[in-house]
Formats: C-alpha cells, structure tokens, sequence
C-alpha cells in the first residue's frame, strides 16, 4: 500500500494528514524538554499547558521561527514523539512526505527539511510551498492560466505568491504574522501600562479584542500580569480602539509586499488578480476588519479562504491525491 503523508509545520501548528487516514494530528508546535537529559516530556498542546510553569531544567521550545526549522534535532525528535503519540509510527518507513515551506527557504533549510524526512524514514521528500498549498485548499484552481494571488499568513511569516498554469510565478513573504502581532501588544503593554504579560495572554487578548476595523465595536478585556514598577500583581482594562493602532501599524508591512509582488508580476497576471482578486490563508486571517482594510489599502477584491486554518492541509490532501495519479 502507497504511504502518504503531508506535514504542514508551521510556527505555531503542526497538521499532519495522512492518505486515506485524513487529518491525525493538529496541535501547538511546541515541547517540553529536560534540558539535563535531554528527554521530550510533553508535546503539542500538553506543552503548550506548560508554558511559564515549568522548573529551571524544563523548557518549553518550538523547533520552528518564522516559519523555519530552527533546531534540525529537535524538529526529528518532536515529529518522531509525535507520530508515537498517534500511533502511526509505522506509517512512516518508507513513506513519501510532503513538507510545506515558505516560498523565501534557503538552500540550507531546504536540506533541513530533506534530512528531517529521511530521518524519519521517509523513501521520498517532496518540499511543496505554503502559498500554493493553500490557493489549491482554498478552492483556486491553480492551474488555469489565469493569474490568482495568495496570501497564507502563518504563525511566523506571512507567504505571497502570484499562480498560473500550475506554477509559481512570483513570489514574496513578509513579516506580518500572528506572533508578529502579539509581540506588539506585549510591548504596548509594557510601555504603556507598565505590565508584563506571558505570550498565551497576548494571543488571547488579540482574539478577544483585536480589531483592525475603521469604526470596531470598543470591547474591553480585563488583563492581569506583573507590574514592572512594583513587581506585584496587577491588572489593567485594555480597550478595542486602543489595541487597534497597535495592531494596524503591523498592517503596512504585509500591504507594502503585496504590492512589491504585484509590481514584479507580468501585467496579464497582474490584470487576472485585479478581476479575481487576492485570498488570504492562515489563522490571523481571521482578525477582525483585516479583509476590509487590506481591500481600502490595495483596491483590489480581496476574501477570506472558506477554511483559512485548515487551508494548507486541504491543499496538500489534494496535492496527494495528485501525486497518486500521476504514479499510476
């Protein structure tokens, strides 16, 4: 039986799909390593738990940052201790994998990603870029002639590329991303209200409240951490409109290589995007008033993927299946 698995291994999740299996795996690309031993102690959401609560020789780490293996062993080890936890260890001797990756990976990180699979035990790697996994997952048919635009805003990074005919014509990243995000409400609360917060509070209060709308309803959350004046136990009342220039200056970054990227694209491609538009992936695209703001920035149609967490996996299970059919 031909053995197929898809890994999406991004900044903040992991998606493993598996041929005719579906979707086995989806949580935090994060564990929890006693840095004495070296031993994984949890892993995925487990860890995620962990995070500020461990003793001195425990550290909660992910083997990804913006959207790159930073660590090549402990990218093997969390996937090893991840296909163990699921019990489909098995599956991968001899297995082909397909790896999303930015379209921006360096030669050395692409051999990263090779040696992580065959490490593994895969037979073949197949490296497939994020932006044009998740056009496929989104419902864009990709290999019509006619020119599309994607936009997977990941954890890390955020992957532009301009398709047609089945290929990738031109492509960009930008730093915009959901970690981008909450590390700038980390410093707005900081040097505003002299607060410290841990990165899982930053995050929830950019889903609770984050808006980057043109008049957002002001909702208000109630945040607690550590003051850095008295170094006692505080809380503030962060509003909506308040977080909304925080968050809307991080905005530019991603507009600005859009354009960059449409600039370098031929101008028949070019005019199939200004009609179809552009369609954003990935899980900041859920914030709110993004569609909105990027369509007044670029004046160009853009929407929101129908599944934009789940996109890459979508496209990779169709990639497969792809793959499937040509080997026949």
């Amino acid at each position: 039986m031909k053995k197929y698995i898809g890994i999406d291994f991004g900044t903040s999740n992991t998606f493993i799909y598996v041929y005719k299996k579906g979707l086995v795996y989806n949580e935090p690309t994060l564990l929890a390593l006693n840095t004495k031993n070296h031993k994984i102690l949890e892993i995925g959401y487990l860890a995620s738990k962990l995070i500020g609560r461990t003793p001195d020789n425990v550290k909660v780490l992910s083997p990804v940052k913006n959207g790159h293996i930073a660590n090549l062993t402990l990218t093997i080890q969390y996937l090893k201790k991840v296909f163990s936890s699921i019990k489909l260890s098995r599956v991968l001797r001899k297995s082909t994998i397909v790896f999303s990756a930015p379209n921006a990976i360096s030669i050395i990180e692409k051999r990263a990603l090779l040696e992580a699979g065959y490490q593994l035990g895969a037979k073949k790697v197949v490296i497939e870029s994020v932006a044009k996994l998740s056009a496929i997952g989104s419902g864009i048919n990709i290999e019509s002639p006619k020119g599309c635009l994607a936009v997977n805003i990941g954890g890390g990074i955020s992957d532009i590329a301009v398709l047609s005919n089945g290929n990738i014509i031109i492509t960009k990243s930008a730093n915009f991303s959901g970690n981008l995000l909450d590390e700038a409400i980390l410093r707005y609360l900081r040097n505003k209200h002299h607060l410290i917060v841990g990165t899982k509070a930053a995050e929830f209060i950019k889903m609770k409240i984050g808006s980057v709308e043109q008049y957002p309803e002001n909702r208000l959350v109630e945040v607690t951490g550590r003051d850095i004046i008295s170094s006692l136990p505080h809380s503030v009342i962060i509003s909506t409109a308040e977080l909304k220039a925080v968050l809307l200056k991080k905005l530019d970054n991603l507009t600005e290589a859009i354009v960059d990227c449409l600039e370098m694209t031929p101008p028949e491609l070019a005019s199939d995007v200004m009609d179809s538009g552009i369609v954003i992936c990935g899980g900041t695209a859920l914030l709110s008033g993004l569609r909105e703001q990027m369509e007044k920035a670029l004046n160009i149609p853009v929407r929101i993927s129908p599944e934009p967490l789940n996109s890459v996996v979508l496209g990779m299970k169709i990639y497969i299946n792809k793959l499937l059919s040509s080997e026949l």
